[in-house]
């Protein structure tokens, strides 16, 4: 992982960076000043015209509450009409200082109603579970005062998520934007639709940070946008279609084809050069008739080679850059030898391993009496550049036991069986992760919207990432670029639609051209903007 990769933290490693940086000379105080002017600043470059309508801030009594009064003594500066309700008198020293200095230009007591916006500076990281009166009945009043029509902008996190675990409390505002200070916290990742957008804020930290950042055990890393692009290959003016990449898709069992098409269309979408889908021959005219750019032939069939002129060498596989194997593959015992003659036969090959293949592995694990990752360090052991993509069910199959809920179990799980199965390990959800087999830190993709929630999604990331195999990238290069392009395509496509209801995979497809564009060329932030990830919703 790239060093200028963003490092994700739980509340407690949020908390040990600050004390880091206070070790480090850098004031308490100091900190708040830097978090809540950054604040005020994106406020006044990005909701200049609800401002002109006045703000309503709500402040608690701890240090997040103190970050909201420096909020609004920046913004009452810069002639914004400020009234600020406090949920419960400032306790901290630094809360209180904040209150005092901010106090003069202020007007104390409870929103008039007619702000366009409210700032939520209620609770911060270090709340956990449910929440109580005063700080309730505040949060109901900033979720009244959305429901009336306000954006609602959260500092930190929105009051009541937990900030490493994603859970949200009954009663919990939900943020139209969430103001992360110096590093994004886990449990907004985790809990997407109730943060809206995040923007992460320089507040001066810097490398400071308790302990080793690049620890392995237990850290999240987020790519940022020009690591991204320099991954991606650039398709030079005068390349032919041999020079962009040759890629087979082996699946489409007799009825399930639609697997395979999906999968071809969007690794000719991500540039491939050369198609190839391998499927049973029944499915063969149905390739061709929807997907005239792919080259459809049949399984090879060793045993039947003689009588039906079919290839028992694979000669096609052994022309391409790069495979996939799984979509509509079956689970009966011709595709569960398919997959063994493939994996078996082109260990040199790069290889998406996905939906039926992955279910198969697991079949033919628990009937050798031997665990999945075991099957697959067997099956890839000359060969480092293999992705398994599968979804929580499918893990929770080649685990053999159900997929933790608690993030850091389910984390320590991916990365322990990508260790032992020597591949790289994509688990799709929200967000989606990747763990790699040299046990590194999890590399975690924030995109993509419940548009993705449907049948043929999976197919679609796993044609993505075999195009991007069959241009060079390495396996988490493939897979986070894959994966980022799939889920922005959603992002854009929801938007587009008004939201997620009454669109389909089309919708998904149709955007793919703009969320590339958004991928090659990354856009610039406003100084002291670190990331800005846009709301799902």
């Amino acid at each position: 992982m790239p060093v200028s990769a963003l490092r994700v933290t739980t509340a407690a490693e949020a908390a040990a960076r600050d004390h880091a940086a206070i070790a480090a000379g850098t004031g308490s105080f100091d900190l708040m000043l830097q978090a809540g002017t950054t604040a005020a600043a994106a406020l006044l470059r990005d909701h200049a015209g609800r401002l002109a309508h006045g703000v309503a801030l709500f402040a608690g009594s701890g240090n997040n509450g103190g970050d909201a009064y420096i909020v609004a003594a920046q913004l009452a500066r810069a002639g914004v009409a400020v009234r600020v309700h406090a949920a419960a008198p400032p306790r901290t020293p630094d809360a209180i200082r904040a209150m005092h200095l901010a106090s003069p230009a202020l007007v104390h007591g409870v929103p008039t109603g007619h702000e366009r916006l409210v700032v939520d500076g209620l609770l911060g990281t270090g709340h956990k579970g449910e929440l109580r009166d005063p700080v309730l009945a505040a949060c109901t009043r900033v979720a009244l005062a959305r429901d009336g029509g306000a954006t609602v902008i959260a500092l930190d996190v929105p009051s009541g998520l937990d900030a490493t675990t994603g859970d949200v409390a009954e009663g919990s505002p939900a943020a139209h934007t969430t103001l992360c200070f110096g590093t994004i916290k886990r449990g907004l990742l985790v809990s997407r639709g109730h943060a809206g957008r995040i923007v992460l804020l320089d507040i001066g930290l810097g490398a400071e940070f308790g302990g080793d950042p690049d620890r392995a055990d237990g850290a999240w890393h987020l790519p940022n946008g020009q690591d991204l692009a320099r991954w991606l290959p650039p398709i030079a003016w005068n390349a032919h279609k041999g020079r962009r990449g040759r890629i087979a898709i082996v699946g489409g069992h007799e009825g399930m084809a639609g697997a395979v098409i999906l999968a071809a269309r969007a690794a000719l979408a991500a540039g491939a050069g050369l198609a190839h889908a391998i499927v049973d021959g029944p499915s063969v005219a149905a390739v061709q008739l929807t997907v005239p750019q792919a080259l459809a032939e049949r399984w090879p069939v060793r045993e039947s080679a003689a009588n039906t002129g079919a290839r028992d060498d694979h000669t096609t596989l052994h022309r391409c850059d790069a495979l996939a194997i799984g979509p509509g593959l079956g689970r009966g015992t011709r595709s569960s030898q398919l997959l063994e003659r493939v994996v078996n036969e082109h260990r040199d090959r790069p290889l998406v391993l996905d939906a039926d293949a992955l279910w198969l592995i697991a079949e033919v694990a628990n009937t050798l009496g031997t665990e999945s990752a075991a099957l697959l360090r067997h099956w890839t052991r000359h060969s480092r550049a293999v992705v398994c993509t599968p979804h929580e069910g499918e893990f929770a199959r080649l685990l053999g036991t159900a997929v933790p809920a608690a993030w850091d179990a389910r984390v320590d799980a991916l990365r322990q069986f990508a260790t032992r199965g020597g591949v790289t390990m994509l688990l799709k959800g929200t967000p989606t992760i990747v763990a790699t087999p040299d046990g590194g830190p999890i590399t975690v993709v924030p995109h993509g919207t419940p548009l993705l929630a449907t049948g043929g999604s999976g197919d679609m990331l796993s044609g993505l990432i075999v195009a991007l195999f069959g241009q060079g990238l390495a396996p988490l290069e493939a897979a986070v670029c894959a994966a980022t392009v799939h889920g922005r395509a959603a992002e854009l496509a929801t938007k587009q639609l008004g939201g997620v209801r009454g669109g389909t995979l089309e919708a998904v497809f149709d955007a793919l051209p703009s969320a590339w564009r958004l991928l090659e060329h990354p856009v610039s932030f406003p100084p002291g903007v670190l990331a800005d990830l846009p709301s799902p919703a």
